[in-house]
């Protein structure tokens, strides 16, 4: 038999840690976009019909605090290294687990984030900003479909590319640039819009509609509301369970956090406060601008105006389309450097996920080759750069081939698919890992290390118990994705694309693995401890 070797690639990843807690609170917020999550979710009463967002908002906000929020904390600063879920589930479940998660997330997922969001630059943001400064909608036209839209996409991913290239360093000063700018013009637009009661705004729209040959107030909702069918005279719990999955957007994401784990500075502390902060400033600014939205539109108009935001309907006719970004616009005369700030926040919020895409992929990817499941290049980090720049590379080349087949055939809601897929394969088993860690034996000496070892409710460890209540979320979640008439189109083709996915991601485990025991490596000792640093 070949002699066993030692199964690490080296002693030290060659990763530094930079990030302080606002960086990391700010990376968590980052991938939850604010202007782009509220935009997202008002969008949802196109197909949620009935829906409290109110109560939407708040639920999730409990359960994700109380749930992924804490669990993502407790196991990032119990493992504190970059890499995301993979590092968790190979070290408590099994590594084909931890694997298969790994590269539904970080492999097919990332790559699916940059295939819908990229593109949302040239469709939704460009459009945004036209409408905030005045400009006719023919002049960025051309940028929503097809070269004009591929154009777009290129820049955005390419910059993307280039901002992680340079280092994290440098990436963290633009994160802090961008999701500042992000907030501010959140913040802008709810400002106008909490200060605006309804008979204000309709007397504003009236107004606008006069100068510009559009339908009123009262005929835009009336015969918006026709159109879809009609709108429910209250809420109900079925489309208010749904509005969950959309609100959850831009709530749960900061668990990306987790990929970075390496790269912050007193990680066991932070990484478990930038988690509740995160959730805690997205979902208030939900609170703040949807609610503020829905008084000042009304509930009708609310259903209204974002079906016909979402759906489009030939009897709108103003020169801008139908967001809350535009609506603020509007009230306040179309001010050039106000709707410069907030059109550009969903801008810039869509740029930083094309960026933490490369990051996620890399660090999860190099976090494989650590354990030797992948090619010996996977550990390479470049000296001038501090970045494993092979593996950045990869997708730079993969994402370009897949913005080409979307510029040409946009997917619609795909980034719900997408959503759900992160929902089954990532937050189901990641807390599932949660809720055992206490108890799993092969893992005791890292739980027995972990600063949350003596957090215990009664005699039930937190761990377990934040585990259960993620998990809890997770099957509502999916549950509304599947009952959801809305998206019953989508149902078939995505459950394919999730087992797919699952298969690809287990068989390269055990193909490396294969592989690695034909060279005299046993790779399965890399799993009785956590990565070096």
């Amino acid at each position: 038999m070949a002699e066993r070797v030692e199964v690490f690639a080296r002693k030290a990843s060659g990763l530094t840690r930079e990030a302080g807690l606002l960086d990391t609170t700010y990376f968590g917020i980052m991938n939850n976009a604010v202007p782009v999550g509220i935009w997202y979710v008002c969008e949802g009463f196109a197909w949620l019909p009935g829906a409290n967002l109110g109560l939407a908002s708040i639920i999730s906000l409990i359960l994700i605090v109380g749930g992924f929020a804490f669990a993502w904390g407790i196991l990032g600063g119990s493992m504190p290294r970059s890499g995301g879920s993979y590092v968790y589930n190979s070290r408590i479940i099994h590594p084909a687990i931890g694997l298969g998660v790994s590269f539904c997330n970080a492999a097919f997922v990332m790559l699916s984030w940059i295939w819908v969001l990229a593109p949302w630059v040239g469709e939704v943001g460009l459009p945004i900003m036209a409408g905030t400064l005045g400009i006719a909608p023919e002049a960025v036209e051309r940028f929503t479909f097809g070269w004009g839209l591929y154009g777009v996409s290129t820049i955005v991913n390419v910059t993307g590319f280039l901002a992680i290239l340079a280092g994290m360093r440098f990436y963290f000063r633009i994160q802090k640039a961008f999701v500042t700018w992000s907030l501010i013009g959140a913040a802008i637009a709810g400002v106008i819009i909490m200060t605006t009661s309804h008979a204000e705004f309709v007397s504003i729209w009236n107004s606008y509609a006069a100068q510009t040959g559009a339908l009123d107030w009262g005929a835009t909702v009336s015969g918006a509301a026709a159109e879809m069918g009609g709108i429910p005279e209250t809420w109900n719990w079925k489309a208010t369970i749904g509005m969950m999955l959309p609100v959850s957007w831009m709530a749960l994401y900061g668990y990306i956090i987790t990929f970075i784990g390496g790269e912050i500075k007193s990680p066991r502390k932070n990484i478990f406060r930038a988690q509740i902060l995160n959730v805690v400033v997205c979902i208030a600014f939900l609170l703040w601008v949807g609610l503020s939205y829905q008084r000042m539109l009304g509930w009708e108009g609310m259903h209204a105006l974002n079906w016909i935001e979402s759906e489009g309907w030939m009897g709108y006719t103003f020169p801008f389309i139908a967001t809350y970004i535009n609506m603020a616009s509007m009230i306040v005369g179309f001010n050039v450097a106000l709707g410069f700030i907030m059109g550009g926040a969903f801008i810039v919020a869509v740029w930083l996920w094309i960026a933490f895409s490369y990051v996620a992929w890399s660090r999860a990817a190099f976090a494989w080759g650590m354990d030797r499941l992948g090619p010996r290049w996977f550990t390479d980090i470049s000296p001038r750069f501090g970045q494993p720049v092979k593996l950045l590379l990869v997708m730079l080349i993969a994402s370009q081939a897949a913005l080409t087949h979307y510029c040409w055939h946009p997917e619609v809601l795909g980034g719900i698919g997408v959503e759900v897929m992160q929902l089954v394969s990532v937050f189901g088993v990641t807390t599932v890992a949660c809720m055992i860690f206490p108890y799993v034996k092969k893992a005791r000496h890292i739980w027995d290390a972990s600063p949350y070892k003596a957090w215990r409710i009664g005699k039930v460890p937190v761990a377990t118990i934040v585990g259960c209540v993620g998990l809890i979320l997770v099957v509502i979640l999916v549950y509304a994705f599947y009952a959801s008439e809305g998206l019953a189109f989508m149902h078939d083709v995505w459950t394919a694309i999730y087992i797919i996915a699952w298969l690809l991601g287990i068989g390269w485990y055990f193909i490396w693995k294969s592989k690695r025991a034909k060279e005299g490596i046993d790779v399965s000792l890399a799993f009785k401890e956590i990565p070096p640093e």
